[in-house]
């Protein structure tokens, strides 16, 4: 008998609605050329792609190997995870996870700056240096360290070693909290959330979304706003100060922003990410005269720099360097 061949027919993708998804017109020509050369972009994948309604509603757990549990939404008391998590703790658990995502990427972040700004100062890194002393020393007097009659090097040491504490600490509170308005900062104290370090509150976040661990939703919602606060006035802080003391602090330029500054004459490199330590080696080597001439060998006029994302708006700033973004 003949073996039967069941056809499978492809699923036909929904069309991307490209005056709906983006106002900018430089964009909207880059996506029609993206489909008319079979290139997908997040944006057709966002087009095709149906949200999970369980996912959607948070009602599904997915923390430990007796699940996934799945809750409905119809009914969200009806019923309760394996280890007796409700719908409640189960979406408090999620969300303390996406902060804790979030914090730790910021403070990563934050750690490289300082890593590099420790370099610096002491003599280990020599490809960059501090470009701002005022701001270095706006920074340091803020956090208590006298900087009068004393070598800039003695006081970027003291600022680092500060600064660690924001990630390091245990107990007390961050080194920035000192910023917060008074009566906010009395408001954070009442309610028990002043971080104490970044990596304290990202470990006793994620400790809490455990099976059988905090099974009070308010109670993990309150470690969820310690946690974004080590991120707020934490890493990311520390790695906005890092950056204008080392690369020099932004100020408002006037610089060409879409894709419309991409150039056809010439080699575009965009740098997209969160690094703006890469950026500037980028921008320092963009004009040296090998890669100039390795360009113009390949029948471009030059090497146009762009920016995207993070650090695209970091360079823009410090710069003036045309961002590509949408």
């Amino acid at each position: 008998m003949a073996e039967e061949v069941t056809e499978v027919k492809e699923k036909k993708k929904k069309e991307l609605p490209i005056a709906q998804v983006t106002t900018c017109k430089s964009t909207q020509q880059m996506l029609r050329k993206a489909a008319e050369d079979g290139v997908e972009t997040a944006f057709h994948r966002a087009a095709d792609m149906k949200a999970c309604p369980i996912g959607a509603d948070s009602a599904c757990c997915k923390h430990c190997s007796m699940g996934p549990c799945r809750l409905s939404s119809k009914d969200p008391y009806g019923k309760t995870g394996v280890c007796g998590a409700s719908i409640d703790i189960i979406a408090s658990r999620n969300f303390a996870r996406m902060v804790a995502t979030g914090t730790a990427a910021h403070t990563e972040h934050g750690m490289t700056m300082l890593d590099v700004f420790r370099g610096v100062v002491n003599g280990e890194i020599k490809d960059y240096q501090i470009k701002d002393e005022q701001k270095l020393f706006d920074v340091a007097e803020g956090l208590g360290i006298e900087t009068e009659g004393r070598t800039v090097k003695d006081i970027a040491t003291d600022l680092y070693q500060e600064l660690e504490r924001t990630y390091t600490q245990v107990e007390g509170e961050i080194p920035f909290a000192n910023r917060v308005p008074p009566k906010t900062l009395e408001k954070w104290r009442e309610a028990g959330i002043v971080p104490r370090g970044a990596m304290r509150e990202i470990m006793e976040c994620m400790h809490r979304t455990h099976m059988g661990v905090d099974q009070d939703h308010e109670n993990m919602v309150k470690q969820c706003s310690r946690t974004a606060l080590a991120d707020g006035w934490g890493g990311s802080m520390v790695a906005t100060e890092i950056s204008d003391i080392l690369f020099g602090t932004p100020s408002p330029v006037l610089a060409g922003v879409d894709m419309g500054c991409l150039d056809e004459k010439q080699v575009n490199i965009i740098v997209n990410g969160h690094e703006p330590n890469l950026f500037e080696s980028i921008i320092a080597s963009v004009n040296d005269p090998k890669l100039l001439k390795e360009a113009k060998a390949a029948g471009a006029e030059g090497i146009n720099i762009l920016g995207m994302c993070c650090s695209g708006a970091e360079v823009l700033g410090r710069h003036g360097v045309p961002h590509a973004g949408n």
